[in-house]
Formats: structure tokens, sequence, C-alpha cells
């Protein structure tokens, strides 16, 4: 199961469409500061792959935001960020603090869950409205994990070979750009249903231009 090029493409520039609408203005108006998010690219790997493929782009611990899913899309979606990068991302959330953080405390991890909740659901709802089928979210969580650890419970909740659609994003705030990954975690059939939907919809905005 691999991205064409089209496919790809068309992944990229729906995804843009939609972080560029309530995603970065909910977090914006959350933090009163403009938030730009941009993706410069999109894989789709088996689960286990991951270990491998983005070892080095967490090389700490990871911090992540994860939504469990039912209805048109079953499986999980996740915010990843690595952990100096977390920090560094709460410390811009948390302007008005007077002292900036070395480390996540609670109240860290109480932002950063929150920002992460916002922006998937954010997300989720509009991708289930444009897909015509509503994506619901049954439980929320947030854990700091070494990258294996964190994959290793993804994959070992279920039976199913299980596939990941990797979104390479920016958060770009307060003259800062920051590195964040969105994974969205599900089973061959409903990711393949799911990308064929986006290019449906992508085919159908550019016949309209």
């Amino acid at each position: 199961m691999l991205l064409t090029e089209k496919q790809q493409n068309a992944l990229i520039g729906f995804i843009n469409m939609i972080l560029s609408r309530r995603p970065a203005s909910s977090l914006s108006a959350l933090i009163q500061c403009p938030v730009i998010l941009d993706v410069s690219n999109v894989w789709l790997y088996p689960l286990s792959k991951c270990k491998t493929e983005f070892a080095d782009c967490f090389a700490n611990e990871v911090a992540n935001v994860r939504q469990t899913l039912s209805g048109s899309l079953s499986g999980d979606a996740l915010i990843l960020l690595d952990y100096p990068v977390a920090v560094m991302l709460t410390n811009l959330l948390r302007q008005n603090s007077r002292q900036p953080i070395e480390h996540l405390n609670i109240s860290a991890c109480e932002v950063l869950t929150e920002v992460g909740n916002i922006l998937l659901s954010s997300f989720l709802r509009i991708l289930g409205n444009l897909m015509g089928s509503p994506i619901t979210v049954s439980e929320q969580s947030f854990s700091i994990d070494p990258l294996e650890s964190m994959l290793n419970s993804l994959i070992l909740e279920h039976q199913e070979i299980r596939y990941v659609l990797i979104v390479k994003t920016q958060f770009i705030l307060c003259d800062n750009s920051l590195e964040a990954y969105l994974f969205f975690v599900s089973g061959v059939m409903p990711l393949s249903c799911m990308i064929r939907g986006i290019e449906s919809v992508s085919n159908l905005a550019v016949s309209k231009v």
C-alpha cells in the first residue's frame, strides 16, 4: 500500500486547506497570537516501519496527544512532538508566564493536551463534514513515551496489520517554526477509503476552478 504522487499532492493540498480553516484560527484565538499550520509532506507506512523511518525525528521522548476514533474512520489520531519541541511550544503558548519551563510539568502537559485536542477535533470535524460521514472521538489521552514504546502500544492493541498516514506539519507562531507530526492510524480499508475520498474532493475542487 503506497501513495502515488497524485495522491500525495492531493493529500498535502487538502490537509493544508483543512488546517488553514478552523484549527489554525482556534489556536490563534486561544493564545491571542497568529498561528499558521503548514503541511510540507505526507507518507503512508506500515505502523511497524515507523520505528526505523522516524527514529531520527524523535531522538528524545515523544509528547503525544491521542484521540481514539470510531465511525467512518476507526483507529487513532495523534499529534507527536519531540520532547524539546514540546517544551518550546509550551513556552510559546504560555507567553504571559513569568518563568519559562525547561521540562514538561503538569501544567505544561495540560496546555499541550488542550491544544492537541483542539487541533485534532477541529481537523476531524471538518474532514468528516467534507467526506459526508462523521468521525467520532471515543477517548482522549496524553502521554510522554519513547517512540518505540508508543508505537508498540498502537500495534499491540489490534490484531490487524495497521498503517499510518503521517502528516509533517509546521507550527508557525511568534516568529518561530516548530515541527510536529500528525499520525492517522487505521487498517488498510479505512485509510484507503479516506484517501480515495480526499482524492475525489480534490478533483471536484480542481474541476470547478
